[in-house]
């Protein structure tokens, strides 16, 4: 997998009992799908592996980054990237403590990948996981249609059960 990146930022607690993936967002659904984990689906010894994918600003493949370049080119890209990891290491901190206030022991991963689908998979298989729980985009009719969405990619081509929470405004 070409240009794919994945960091850990840490771990957590006790590595026993069931091995769940959790795809983590910024946003209120992924919040209340965490929620709804802990309150229906949460087993004792339980261990939660976040991973939290940026889909990267630029695309390595059409264009080549060099050092001729000139800075008013290129921007701050070394910065915005510097940035993209360092929210991406506070969210899975953020995760990691819901969790250990759970009393599940958990782990997070910042992976960097321009399919956020294939990403979660990669991971599943590399962290052995039995299991991928994750919100739903929230997207429109349409939007999943014409443009599809990770949640799809994820149920049509996983290899372990997926469970897709669809969670309302409280």
């Amino acid at each position: 997998m070409a240009g794919a990146k994945s960091e850990e930022i840490q771990v957590s607690g006790r590595k026993e009992g069931r091995r769940i993936l959790f795809p983590i967002d910024n946003s209120e659904n992924c919040v209340r799908a965490f929620r709804w984990y802990l309150r229906y689906v949460k087993k004792p010894g339980d261990f939660i592996v976040f991973i939290h994918v940026v889909e990267p600003a630029y695309s390595a493949a059409p264009v080549r980054i060099s050092s001729e370049f000139p800075p008013q080119i290129l921007g701050d890209l070394p910065g915005a990237v510097e940035e993209i990891i360092k929210k991406g290491k506070a969210l899975g901190t953020k995760y990691m403590d819901l969790a250990n206030k759970a009393d599940l022991g958990s782990s997070a991963f910042l992976h960097m990948e321009t399919k956020p689908g294939r990403a979660i998979l990669t991971s599943a298989k590399k962290h052995s996981v039995d299991m991928i729980v994750m919100g739903s985009g929230g997207q429109g009719f349409f939007s999943r249609v014409f443009l599809g969405s990770v949640s799809d990619y994820v149920v049509h081509n996983s290899t372990i059960p997926v469970v897709i929470v669809h969670t309302e405004k409280d």
